[in-house]
């Protein structure tokens, strides 16, 4: 009895270290760098081939500190959501579907991979969607929360605050998303007069702040009437603004042009 123990042991044995030999050439050695990185590709190529579902982790490029990709946080935290897969900037489709066909091609440049323009017939609402899951992490760590930004609040990232040209750029993705250019009618002793203005709007106490100080910085002469909502009015700055700042959205150029001839 011991004997044949002994005997369905050594083979017990034996298959093992032929089953552990065969798995080591099949998907590598799991305590060397090579064997596990074998092993993390067969295993993408079995989920691939099953069609698992399982998300693999896409590779992205990382931007370094610009003025493009500052403009791109600004665009970001005026009309973006981020959540733990999918970095989406959401705008008018009617009015604003120049600009989004600028933000997906300035992501695509910025971070190297397919982006996306949803739309429907149905909404007036266009959607330049990223894909990414290293996307959302890496905007998260620029101070944008995955999921409310009114609830979570906003942070912006030293290397913008630090830099005068990185906070105008941060400034024109955020006026170009929650900006407008509009004609400004007031009356003096008695007589109706029209200007151009500018207003941006936010319900984030920092991010008006930050808009605020920024023009402050540039010279400018700001107004808050409003909790939510900033002015520039004088015919001077909104020169200096479209000079120092400029827009990337044709739409406020238009109006701007447009207007400025009243």
């Amino acid at each position: 009895m011991m004997v044949r123990n002994a005997k369905y042991l050594l083979l017990k044995q034996k298959a093992g270290k032929l089953g552990g030999h065969a798995r080591i050439a099949l998907y590598g050695n799991p305590g060397t760098v090579e064997g596990r990185a074998k092993g993390g590709r067969n295993s993408q190529l079995t989920h691939r081939r099953l069609d698992t579902g399982f998300k693999r982790l896409r590779k992205i490029k990382i931007p370094k500190q610009t003025m493009a990709f500052a403009e791109f946080v600004g665009i970001v935290i005026g009309d973006g959501h981020v959540d733990r897969y999918q970095t989406t900037i959401s705008t008018n489709s009617e009015t604003d579907f120049a600009h989004a066909e600028y933000v997906r091609n300035l992501a695509h440049t910025l971070f190297g991979i397919p982006v996306t323009i949803n739309s429907r017939s149905s909404s007036l609402v266009v959607a330049v969607v990223i894909s990414s899951k290293a996307v959302c992490d890496l905007m998260c760590r620029q101070g944008i929360p995955q999921g409310s930004k009114q609830r979570l609040g906003i942070r912006f990232p030293d290397w913008i605050v630090k830099s005068g040209e990185y906070t105008k750029s941060c400034v024109r993705g955020l006026f170009d998303t929650d900006g407008c250019v509009f004609l400004d009618t007031h009356r003096i002793r008695g007589k109706s007069y029209q200007s151009v203005g500018i207003a941006f709007a936010n319900n984030e106490p920092t991010v008006l702040a930050f808009f605020h100080d920024a023009l402050v910085d540039l010279g400018l002469h700001p107004t808050q009437t409003s909790p939510h909502r900033i002015f520039l009015r004088r015919r001077r700055d909104i020169e200096a603004y479209f000079r120092l700042v400029g827009t990337s959205n044709p739409k406020h150029m238009a109006r701007f042009s447009a207007f400025r001839k009243k």
